[in-house]
């Protein structure tokens, strides 16, 4: 229930990008909306719930350019028109995706993933299995002090 809302946030910077961009080709919009939600919906789940969680935003949202390019451009020449057109607008659009993500990966990392981090952290804390005490000898600095 918690991915609905940034998936939708995904979605609709994905809507405006690919719209944008396919609609100088003519194509159909009902084609540019299914070419959104499928791509967007294997880059929120590969980019975002595994990437992002392990590399961090800068890298992410570096991966995520070459990620976009790779799920738009097949997708756009099988469904809109088979010529190198489709590559230079994919091209352009995952330029316009991965500075998008650059933000959207703060958007997830301060609201989504952070609380998850949180609870994996109480949960690994809760049993004391990784408490450590810090304290400083004073038999042994005393030492020190004199000689």
């Amino acid at each position: 229930m918690k991915h609905i809302v940034p998936f939708v946030v995904k979605l609709a910077a994905w809507s405006v990008v690919l719209f944008s961009m396919f609609t100088i080709f003519n194509a159909p919009l009902s084609l540019i909306s299914l070419i959104t939600i499928v791509t967007a919906l294997v880059s929120y789940i590969i980019g975002d719930l595994f990437v992002l969680p392990r590399v961090g935003n800068f890298v992410a949202a570096a991966l995520d350019v070459p990620l976009s390019f790779l799920l738009i451009w097949p997708v756009s020449f099988a469904l809109i028109a088979p010529s190198v057109n489709m590559a230079y607008g994919a091209f352009f659009s995952a330029l316009a995706i991965g500075a998008v993500e650059a933000f959207f990966h703060l958007y997830m990392e301060n609201h989504v993933l952070e609380e998850a981090r949180r609870e994996e952290a109480h949960r690994w804390y809760d049993e004391g299995r990784w408490a450590t005490e810090f304290a400083e000898e004073e038999e042994f600095k005393k030492e020190d002090d004199r000689g």
